[in-house]
């Protein structure tokens, strides 16, 4: 699991050691040099999704080989729910704290899918309406796929 982050995301920010709980920490916790100039910044917001060969972050860091987007987690996240290709997926919410290296899980299937954030993780099925005492994320995607409907 962190083999998969560090080769789709991590090895974008960080150097990486061969020690995989490491590298996906450094990449996690480090200042990262940002696309407008200035002093290094830890990713402290904005979500990321990671997929083989091809991730994508809200943050604008001055690292190639991810993609950028202005989209909010959840549009980013309805948006790869609403196109599964059955590969799997890092669902990654970052806030003020780091990321634990223990709360970063893949998405394999759309019954279960795993937000990953500083918090906790946040576990759904997506092929079924949230239940009442559901997770925030799961309620929020559920009332954007039916608003776009």
């Amino acid at each position: 699991m962190l083999s998969f982050f560090n080769e789709n995301f991590g090895r974008y920010l960080v150097v990486q050691t061969g020690d995989a709980a490491y590298d996906a920490r450094h990449a996690l916790s480090s200042g990262h040099k940002m696309k407008k100039p200035g002093i290094p910044q830890r990713i402290a917001s904005g979500w990321a999704v990671i997929r083989p060969g091809k991730s994508t972050m809200q943050f604008e860091l001055a690292a190639g080989g991810i993609e950028y987007s202005k989209q909010t987690r959840y549009e980013a996240f309805l948006a790869e729910l609403e196109n599964w290709d059955c590969t799997p997926r890092m669902f990654i919410e970052f806030t003020k704290k780091p990321v634990p290296v223990g709360n970063l899980f893949r998405t394999f299937d759309l019954r279960q899918v795993r937000i990953c954030s500083a918090a906790g993780v946040e576990t759904f099925d997506f092929t079924k309406p949230p239940e009442k005492d559901g997770c925030k994320t799961h309620k929020v995607l559920w009332k954007l796929k039916k608003e776009e409907g």
